[in-house]
């Protein structure tokens, strides 16, 4: 597994699934089975050009693109022996009906806390920002509500949840939805001002 940082002008693509092919240029020359690859972007950050992160099974191949420039790749270490990780996840959880990241809280938690079964529990998590994306496919108008989760982890299985933040979580994928992203917490995680603290 890779992970790379690409800087996406923002001027020049604004169309959600416009990034996602963008960065499948990446991996053009690759066969369909092994050129999966999943990105996080966060669509609140302000600014004209906005970094963001990539894992793919893959390597891409670098090449000219400014508006959607690919300026680092590395290989996805596994993950620390840590107790406690802090994550970050952007998701659109595979809710049937349209949902409210407030309202439905304690429905996002409870999927999250089925996604994570075996490998991590929730020690602390805070929602928001939250955004509705807009965007267009083959002409039509389309929009998409998603939530944003941060927090920290209990580590129970690492091998586990390593596996785990190599696929997406929940649906949206081509939006920049799924990515779980992780880092090691030294101190003991109770520390963290959160806005719920949670005993699973």
């Amino acid at each position: 597994m890779f992970v790379s940082k690409f800087l996406l002008n923002r001027q020049k693509i604004v169309n959600p699934p416009d990034i996602h092919r963008a960065v499948a240029s990446y991996f053009a020359d690759q066969a369909p089975e092994t050129a999966r690859f999943l990105y996080r972007l966060e669509w609140y950050k302000i600014g004209i050009s906005v970094p963001f992160t990539v894992y793919s099974e893959t390597s891409p191949i670098m090449q000219l693109m400014p508006e959607c420039q690919l300026f680092e790749t590395t290989e996805l270490k596994a993950l620390e022996d840590q107790k406690y990780q802090d994550f970050a996840l952007f998701a659109a959880p595979p809710f049937d009906n349209d949902w409210d990241p407030v309202a439905d809280e304690n429905k996002i938690i409870n999927w999250l806390k089925k996604e994570l079964a075996g490998a991590a529990t929730i020690v602390n998590y805070k929602l928001g920002p939250n955004n509705r994306l807009y965007y267009e496919v083959d002409g039509e108008h389309q929009q998409q509500q998603t939530v944003s989760i941060n927090g920290t982890l209990q580590v129970k299985d690492r091998s586990k949840l390593d596996l785990l933040r190599q696929s997406p979580l929940g649906r949206c994928i081509e939006l920049g939805c799924g990515l779980l992203q992780l880092v090691p917490r030294n101190e003991y995680a109770g520390k963290v001002s959160c806005r719920h603290c949670m005993n699973d």
